[in-house]
């Protein structure tokens, strides 16, 4: 049941990273900035394929 459990989880996040990354294009720059992003920094986020995490991703 543990391994269901974590593929959830792996799951989850694949689908957060995925639905941020077709987002980010969209946003103003001031979204960007209240998240913590600079437009170059969401564009290279945007192109990163959605199982890798990025530098902003909490481990």
């Amino acid at each position: 049941m543990a391994g269901v459990a974590i593929l959830r989880g792996w799951f989850r996040r694949w689908s957060a990273r995925r639905t941020l990354s077709r987002d980010l294009p969209f946003m103003t720059d001031e979204t960007l900035a209240d998240v913590g992003l600079s437009r170059p920094e969401a564009v290279a986020e945007a192109r990163r394929p959605f199982w890798q995490a990025g530098a902003h991703d909490a481990a």
